[in-house]
């Protein structure tokens, strides 16, 4: 089950951060979004791996945004070898839902009436954190279905609940929420991008600067006194100098962004 203070502290982010959920949702991705098989995709679903079961054969092989990170989280582990059984296993941890009391307790009205209009799980309270607090949040999986949540900042804070002296790190791979996302923002076309809003406009006008490889640089103002600046010169391929100005934008919390 959810913690109880991550719950608390955390339930009312997915709100804040895509409000009423439903665009989150809306399959408008294909196939050649993913950049994964048809025969792949299909083989997955005889396997039980889909979060949600589609009413609408129509939009059987289209997809959400949700999809996309779970399914290139599938993607991920299934290169690394792992067993179809430990990925469904996975796939219930993250899928486990958010209960209708926690979604009673949420203190604005309405977050709380928009929150229970869908069905909420434990994958997408995690890319709420990561979008609104600009957390670092991955995945620790090993082959004999261990699953842990590596949460950069409560592990900063001691307060993980993790003990990682007890961890085998070379019994486990991480797979990165950030690094998903990046690859969504990086390759998903841009008008899917801004119906589904994940992130704001200042945010959303830089990465079409981005895509278009009309930025040199950019500078981050955190505070009054501090600034991060990232420049191209500094990368040998325009495209990893993008995804660098990317992850900053997803895991530091800046007040003004300055293109050069």
């Amino acid at each position: 089950m959810f913690g109880a203070s991550f719950l608390k502290n955390n339930v009312e982010n997915i709100f804040k951060v895509f409000g009423i959920c439903d665009k989150i949702f809306n399959p408008v991705l294909t196939v050649n979004d993913l950049c994964i098989s048809y025969r792949t995709i299909n083989s997955w679903e005889t396997s039980g791996l889909m979060l949600r079961e589609r009413s609408n054969s129509r939009n059987w092989h289209k997809f959400s945004f949700v999809d996309f990170v779970w399914l290139n989280i599938v993607y991920e582990l299934r290169q690394l070898g792992f067993p179809l059984i430990k990925i469904k296993k996975l796939k219930d941890y993250l899928n486990e839902k958010i209960d209708e009391q926690t979604l009673f307790e949420v203190k604005r009205r309405e977050a709380r009436i928009s929150l229970n209009s869908v069905t909420l799980d434990r994958l997408v309270l995690l890319l709420a954190e990561i979008l609104h607090n600009k957390n670092h949040i991955a995945l620790l999986c090993n082959k004999e279905g261990g699953v842990y949540i590596y949460n950069e900042q409560l592990i900063k804070e001691e307060r993980s609940g993790i003990d990682f002296g007890q961890l085998e790190f070379n019994n486990f791979v991480s797979i990165s929420f950030t690094d998903i996302i990046i690859k969504y923002l990086s390759k998903t076309r841009i008008e899917i991008i801004q119906e589904t809003g994940i992130i704001n406009p200042m945010f959303f006008e830089i990465l079409i600067k981005l895509r278009e490889n009309t930025i040199q640089g950019l500078i981050l103002q955190l505070s009054e006194e501090k600034s991060v600046q990232i420049d191209s010169g500094l990368f040998g391929k325009y495209n990893d100098f993008m995804s660098a100005c990317l992850r900053l934008m997803l895991t530091i919390k800046f007040e003004i962004a300055t293109v050069i």
